[in-house]
């Protein structure tokens, strides 16, 4: 009997080292690391991934957004919910428009801006669509979509009520600078709207220079400023004065005061009307001129 003990303690012993030695053949341990999308086979030595599908978590513009103006400050922003470095993650627009992208190095967060310009007033949809490196027969999987409408193009006449026309004129600007301050004089809206990379601050009506002698149209900037300065060309002072050109010819200033104290109404706001200099009403002049160092540029279209 204790022969067939130790027979039996024996094949169980023999048994155990034959599985030990074999495992690494056939066996397949499963190990946790310290990122969860990624297991680690510990007796073959190789890499196995179980995946969690991504999950879009953010999305700028919003869902149904509209009057969007896409560009390098404000790209198409999506985020996930966590790395999807593991995955082929495809960004679409319908109708069709070529992307291009740049994302953070954890892969969490990508930056999306049309390859040309998008249409104005034109409703896209963004969809995400996913799937695992490695296996180019699967079908992409659809995991988002939203839609968003591009701002529409400029009204052709420009509202006669001067507060619908702020209105227009502070939806419809876009910014001709992204970077610094500058100042965007629109001669056919009569409108001067200030920008500071490439947000619009405000809006203001103004009135640029009557027939014959028009506002020279080009890029300018801000050469000298005196808060208020003397005419003797026209005797007459020009509070807030900003020249735009070498020659000082012309420029941004309140509406002109004559030496009796008498101001020019505010009525000629909104209509070109002045002999080549851009007025500004009480207060606005005031607003620009302590917003606009020497240096700003002036764009005159």
């Amino acid at each position: 009997m204790r022969r067939f003990f130790i027979l039996i303690f024996g094949l169980m012993l023999f048994s155990g080292i034959l599985l030990w030695w074999r495992a690494p053949r056939t066996g397949n341990v499963i190990v946790p690391e310290r990122d969860p999308l990624v297991y680690r086979s510990a007796l073959q030595g190789e890499d196995w991934r179980s995946f969690i599908a991504p999950e879009v978590i953010s999305v700028s513009p919003s869902d149904t957004m509209t009057d969007v103006v896409l560009g390098v400050e404000d790209p198409i922003r999506v985020r996930f919910s966590s790395s999807v470095k593991y995955f082929f993650v495809d960004f679409a627009l319908d109708p069709p428009v070529g992307l291009v992208f740049e994302n953070n190095p954890e892969k969490t967060e990508f930056s999306l801006l049309p390859e040309t310009p998008l249409q104005d007033g034109m409703t896209y949809t963004l969809t995400v669509r996913y799937r695992q490196r490695g296996d180019e027969t699967e079908a992409a999987t659809e995991i988002f979509h939203s839609t968003f409408t591009t701002l529409p193009p400029p009204p052709g006449t420009w509202s006669a009520d001067l507060q619908v026309r702020l209105a227009e004129a502070r939806r419809f600007t876009r910014p001709l600078r992204t970077m610094s301050k500058y100042i965007d004089i629109n001669l056919k809206s009569q409108v001067m709207t200030t920008f500071e990379n490439g947000k619009l601050i405000d809006a203001f009506i103004v009135s640029s220079g009557r027939p014959g002698m028009e506002t020279p149209k080009g890029e300018y900037t801000i050469r000298n400023k005196v808060p208020r300065t003397w005419s003797a060309r026209y005797a007459l002072f020009m509070p807030y004065w900003m020249a735009i050109t070498p020659d000082g010819k012309y420029g941004i200033h309140e509406l002109p005061e004559w030496p009796g104290g008498y101001k020019e109404g505010a009525n000629h706001l909104g209509r070109p009307v002045s002999h080549g200099c851009v007025r500004l009403g009480v207060g606005a002049a005031k607003t620009v001129y302590e917003w606009a160092p020497e240096g700003t540029t002036v764009i005159v279209h």
